[in-house]
């Protein structure tokens, strides 16, 4: 049941993943050509502002949902309720607090922002910004919920027709008005109808969310979530200098068009990623129910296979973004929109670090191991803060990158591998390391592999140069993988996970009983 759940969460979400993207590409396109590079950095710099808003939720959505696991499994429908009940009640008060920080916050906005001239409505822009994130916080407890069931795909299809009418909406809206402000309200207001479609869904999934009946929660219950939110507090902290300060940092030292160039990176960065999410997110899904009911031998094992997918997924994306990403900026808005070729090779490499960090990082999480690291979160935060402002001096825009890459390489990607050895799998953490460095020497010499063949082969920019290229990479990273891998516990496991998946699925059923 829980790789039927993985499953199916896995191809629903790459199936609406892969239709978003192409109407993102559009809308971006269309919104480059209509308003400017400036407005993408606005965009880019306002979400990344208000995104420090997560740390005052300080880890308890990440715990309470750690603590549904194992009453979901049981259907403890009393705990579930009470957890969910928790839940809401923290967001609710949560959301109030961002209002009145967001409104203290409005002010310096302005010394963050390098404009070329103001922008006309930057105090309505703000809230509707503000708006949004006080939305998803409300109704928070309730995708948390059904994500816990592993039921996410539940929602995947409204999802996606709401996507799809949101990116065309902006789209129309943008050829017709030019308008920022315009833009916006149109995204908000389907926001507002989607999320109470969705709540409806929610709601008949889940009849009992809306019983008034009180449950309390066990004192042991109470503890270990006051324990780990103390702990997810300095988490948040950590990845929010991490992974939400680029863009301030480079509004402030070099300019807000600036971020707009970088956003057309970490745009098609984040399309690829939100791709290769619902793979990581669906095994992730059920790690959850995995560790609440299995042996750490076989927790253990499928870590292996998870580690492997991490590797093979962001190895190949790493490897073709580098060989592909320039050619399709330029096909796509242009050669004004390109940063350096050293910039991008720097992205890249943060990029395949946070990746390869999921495996271990979602093990960690769903084992509900906040405490033993927390410190070490916060010092990676301050590390990439202070590096990049150091960097970013003498490197110039680079810097900002090299941070990141430097507080990771000495924080984390050590720190997080032994927590997860010494108190999950109870085993030497000397394997993860070596397996670690043999993956990353391979997707170097495939990347420069790759890279002149294609050089050798194809020239151009063109679609028709991209697509070729392409083929090149799938094809030859993928059947060396194969060459490497087939022989291995891991990859036999995956294999066999994948047979057993297609036979038991109702097409193929369909298919038998036909023939």
């Amino acid at each position: 049941m829980r790789s039927k759940n993985a499953l199916k969460n896995i191809s629903i979400s790459i199936f609406s993943q892969i239709i978003i993207i192409l109407l993102g590409f559009l809308s971006r396109k269309v919104f480059v050509d209509s308003l400017g590079a400036e407005y993408l950095g606005i965009n880019g710099l306002l979400t990344n502002i208000l995104s420090m808003m997560v740390l005052i939720e300080g880890g308890i959505g990440a715990s309470i949902v750690y603590n549904l696991y194992k009453p979901l499994a049981n259907n403890d429908k009393d705990k579930i309720v009470a957890l969910v009940n928790l839940y809401k009640k923290s967001y609710g008060i949560l959301s109030i607090i961002m209002i009145a920080i967001s409104i203290i916050l409005y002010p310096f906005i302005g010394v963050v922002m390098k404009l070329d001239k103001p922008i006309d409505g930057m105090a309505f822009v703000y809230f509707v910004f503000i708006a949004k994130n006080v939305i998803s916080y409300i109704n928070a407890y309730k995708w948390a919920l059904i994500n816990a069931d592993q039921k996410g795909y539940v929602l995947s299809t409204t999802n996606l027709i709401f996507q799809v009418i949101t990116t065309i909406g902006k789209i129309l809206i943008i050829i017709v008005t030019h308008n920022y402000i315009d833009f916006l309200i149109v995204e908000v207001v389907i926001f507002i109808i989607q999320n109470i479609v969705n709540t409806n869904i929610v709601y008949k999934k889940y009849p009992y969310l809306k019983e008034k009946s009180e449950y309390n929660i066990d004192t042991a219950t109470k503890e270990n979530i006051n324990k780990n939110v103390k702990a997810m507090f300095l988490h948040n902290i950590g990845g929010y200098l991490v992974f939400s300060t680029d863009n301030i940092l480079i509004s402030t030292f070099i300019s807000v068009k600036a971020v707009g160039l970088y956003s057309n990176y970490t745009m098609i960065i984040n399309q690829l990623a939100s791709l290769l999410s619902p793979i990581v997110n669906g095994i992730g899904a059920s790690v959850g129910n995995l560790i609440a009911t299995e042996d750490e031998n076989k927790t253990y094992n499928i870590f292996k296979v998870s580690f492997l997918i991490s590797f093979w997924i962001y190895s190949f994306s790493t490897i073709v973004m580098f060989i592909l990403l320039e050619d399709f900026i330029i096909w796509w808005i242009g050669d004004n929109y390109l940063l350096s070729k050293s910039i991008l090779i720097v992205i890249l490499i943060n990029f395949y670090l946070n990746g390869m960090q999921n495996a271990i990082g979602t093990f960690k999480n769903k084992a509900g191991l906040f405490v033993q690291d927390r410190y070490i979160m916060v010092f990676n935060g301050i590390l990439n803060l202070i590096a990049s402002l150091v960097f970013i001096k003498y490197f110039g825009f680079i810097g900002v990158f090299l941070g990141t890459t430097i507080s990771t390489l000495t924080t984390v990607f050590w720190t997080q591998p032994v927590v997860v050895y010494k108190h999950l799998f109870k085993r030497r953490v000397k394997d993860y390391f070596q397996k670690y460095i043999f993956f990353g020497g391979l997707t170097i010499l495939l990347a420069i592999l790759t890279r002149n063949l294609c050089n050798i082969l194809i020239s151009g920019s063109d679609i028709i140069s991209i697509i070729a290229k392409g083929v090149i990479c799938t094809v030859l990273i993928n059947t060396i993988y194969i060459m490497i891998f087939y022989k291995s516990q891991e990859f036999k496991y995956l294999l066999k996970s994948i047979k057993v998946q297609i036979i038991n699925s109702s097409m193929f059923k369909n298919i038998l009983r036909i023939s």
